[in-house]
């Protein structure tokens, strides 16, 4: 579940499960870095993605 008012500005919060990670600005890409440490947050593999 996405919450784009759990945020500030352009930021939300992304829920899977338990578990929740801060996405920011969802209209650029993001980087190989911070995609690591979202996945990381969330507990997924980003090899799975």
């Amino acid at each position: 579940m996405f919450l784009g008012d759990k945020g500030v500005g352009s930021h939300g919060t992304l829920y899977y499960g338990e578990r929740r990670t801060t996405l920011k600005d969802r209209r650029k890409e993001i980087g190989k870095g911070l995609l690591a440490k979202m996945c990381r947050d969330l507990g997924v593999d980003p090899q799975d993605l």
